[in-house]
């Protein structure tokens, strides 16, 4: 019921805001030349402000933005606001003169409440081909919400593309509540393409429908990724098309369900989590575990597909008790996968509880279905391996 009375505030609220409409252009924005558009872009949204809420309008066209002095972020999104454009036709890029970019929209240390992001194209007009420490700008973003001492609540980001930021597409940190980012493409980070953070008083992400494009620089982290987390709760990833890894620690309720990875899913120090449904295919060049788990407290893996590209690939693998960490994983499920692997097909090392039960496994003759190395309380049924047609006749 709180749910449902939240949504239907949210409805209100945005569609009270609907009511007045700022197009950029009116404010000075120029589309398709080479003027600076932050300022015309800026007015839009304090005008948007000062009146309570609307909505913020970019036609189709290139607008140009740049770090006026040290800005952070370059945008500010106010709220009770929606920012929309006419899809991919409306591009905000970064003025290609400057080389060390910081966020392009974002909110102050106040924070922000009900606001949609939403068919926009961001372009961070990144050069850089690959990551360089100290020669790579990684804290550039396209959408970076975070505010250590306010809150930022209820905010859907939806029908985006987002590209060429040498740092996140997308980032998501302290102080979120509620957060939907639904249907965003995302191509040529360097750093992370959907970036999820948090603190004691960050809950409630969903990220679902998203998918990386082809790059054509060098990627050099996850499509999806959760860390420095600090006490989130409430993740749900689902229905993505990554074509790196999703990785997600540090998080108490979290769903990781129903996507096709081609990578690696992997996690520490995750509570209570959920991973089901999908699909993974390992690269050929990576000889890692491809479903991993590390100190994790109540994990369910199930009904995944795990397809190895090489000799050494493992399926699914889930530890603790090490020297970093002496505490266990503790109430650990592995059930009804199908593991085509030639590498270890389920392997546990340092868990306290769990069960093992009921996963078809497809790999080598000499490998064996479940290793177990310093464990406890751990269960393990049958196996299946796959047999081939010809090897049931």
């Amino acid at each position: 019921m709180r749910s449902l009375v939240a949504c239907i505030a949210f409805g209100f609220l945005l569609g009270k805001a609907g009511a007045e409409e700022f197009n950029v252009e009116k404010f000075g924005a120029t589309p398709n030349d080479e003027t600076d558009d932050t300022a015309a872009i800026t007015a839009a949204l304090a005008a948007c402000e000062q009146a309570g809420g609307g909505a913020v309008f970019f036609p189709s066209g290139t607008f140009i933005v740049a770090r006026p002095g040290v800005a952070d972020p370059i945008l500010k999104v106010p709220s009770n606001t929606t920012l929309r454009g006419e899809g991919a036709a409306s591009v905000i890029k970064f003025a290609a003169s400057v080389t060390n970019f910081w966020r392009m929209f974002g909110t102050g240390p106040e924070g922000c409440r009900n606001v949609v992001i939403r068919d926009l194209h961001l372009d961070g007009s990144n050069t850089h081909p690959r990551y360089e420490k100290g020669k790579t700008p990684e804290h550039n973003a396209g959408i970076y919400l975070s505010a250590k001492d306010g809150v930022i609540e209820n905010v859907v980001i939806r029908d985006l593309l987002v590209e060429n930021f040498a740092g996140d597409c997308v980032a998501i940190g302290r102080g979120c509540r509620n957060i939907t980012v639904r249907d965003v493409a995302v191509r040529n980070f360097i750093r992370q393409g959907i970036q999820l953070a948090g603190d004691e008083n960050a809950r409630d992400y969903l990220v679902t429908g998203c998918q990386d494009l082809e790059p054509t620089i060098e990627p050099g982290g996850s499509t999806i990724h959760v860390e420095h987390a600090r006490g989130l709760t409430g993740v749900i990833i689902q229905g993505n098309r990554c074509r790196r890894s999703i990785l997600a620690g540090g998080v108490n309720g979290l769903i990781i369900r129903d996507n096709i990875v081609h990578g690696r899913i992997e996690g520490n120090g995750d509570e209570n989590a959920l991973v089901q449904g999908n699909t993974v295919f390992g690269s050929a060049t990576n000889k890692a575990v491809l479903i991993q788990f590390g100190y994790a407290d109540g994990l369910v893996v199930k009904d995944n597909i795990v397809v190895g590209a090489n000799d050494e690939q493992g399926g699914i693998y889930v530890w603790g008790a090490s020297r970093y960490n002496a505490e266990p994983s503790q109430r650990v499920v592995v059930a009804g996968n199908v593991l085509r692997v030639k590498g270890q097909a389920v392997s546990l090392n340092g868990v306290n509880g769990g069960l093992v039960h009921d996963n078809l496994v497809e790999g080598g003759d000499e490998v064996s279905a479940v290793k177990l190395s310093r464990c406890e309380n751990v269960t393990v049924r049958t196996e299946r391996k796959s047999q081939k047609p010809e090897e049931q006749n």
